[in-house]
């Protein structure tokens, strides 16, 4: 699958603490590696016109409700999508910038949702297109001049203030923040006692090294990649290190919080008791099919 060769690159968002799912009435569903993936859809890498700035929120079927994930400020409402839907986006009140396209034209209304007015979490936004049967999230900075979303043509860099939301949308499920970016699984073997690097370093000999290591400690095979057997293994350990008070954000002097952890800068752990553990455990040791071109 094409993708921005980069995209690691961009940091994770983190927001306020426990998120909401935005679509409360369809079982979660989307795709880990979304961001920057090549838009049209399985372009080939020279033949892609723009990346995917989002990720898509798959299954919703027509009218699904649309929800706030958290306390924010409506920043627009009804603004031009894509496939006959609108966007609505939100400035929420921990500095995440939020776009969810993919709603039918006027459905604000039935809401009394307007632009400059404030939404709590949870708050009804809107109903979604049927054909199009996804909400389309993206997450930016919230800074003052951002006031819509940014599309991202092939050959720019990623458009500013952009964050990567795949460890929020985790959040709102109650699942753990997948390992995705090389900080991330470096900061993990480092919490393990594995890898003694920066953990800003590109990926090397000595964190494939580390990663055998763990792997052989953790009685998974020790091939020194990446795979879902490995995730789950470390994922484990990490759990189980940090309800000790062991596990540290980088940088820290003090040991993070028991029953969470932080990798990448970015805080796991957090329950949402409205999902069963299922749709938690199925969204981490399953990968979502791919989803479809916004």
């Amino acid at each position: 699958m094409a993708r921005y060769a980069d995209w690691e690159r961009i940091p994770m968002a983190e927001g306020g603490k426990g998120p909401m799912w935005p679509l409360p009435t369809v079982t979660p569903k989307f795709a880990t590696w979304s961001l920057g993936g090549g838009r049209p859809s399985a372009c080939a890498q020279d033949k892609c016109e723009r990346w995917h700035a989002g990720v898509d929120l798959t299954g919703a079927p027509q009218g699904a409700l649309v929800v706030a994930p958290e306390d924010a400020l409506v920043v627009g409402v009804d603004k031009g999508w894509t496939d006959g839907t609108r966007a609505i986006f939100l400035r929420t009140d921990s500095n995440l910038f939020l776009v969810l396209g993919g709603v039918i034209a006027g459905s604000h209304k039935e809401f009394g949702v307007t632009t400059g007015g404030r939404v709590l979490r949870g708050a009804h936004l809107g109903r979604i297109v049927g054909s199009y049967g996804m909400l389309h999230f993206e997450t930016y900075a919230a800074t003052p001049g951002r006031t819509a979303n940014s599309r991202w043509w092939r050959d720019d860099p990623p458009p500013e203030g952009l964050l990567n939301p795949i460890n929020y949308i985790e959040r709102m499920v109650g699942a753990d923040a997948s390992l995705l970016q090389s900080r991330q699984r470096l900061q993990a073997l480092k919490d393990l006692g594995h890898y003694t690097g920066d953990v800003g370093a590109a990926w090397n000999d000595a964190a494939t090294t580390a990663l055998q290591k763990a792997q052989t400690a953790l009685g998974v095979e020790a091939d020194g990649k990446w795979g879902p057997a490995t995730e789950d293994a470390i994922q484990k350990a990490l759990q189980s290190t940090c309800t000790t008070g062991q596990c540290q954000a980088e940088g820290a002097d003090a040991p993070a919080s028991a029953g969470r952890r932080r990798v990448g800068g970015v805080i796991a752990g957090f329950a949402v008791a409205t999902l069963t553990a299922a749709i938690a455990v199925t969204l981490r040791r399953r990968r979502p099919h791919e989803e479809t071109t916004p």
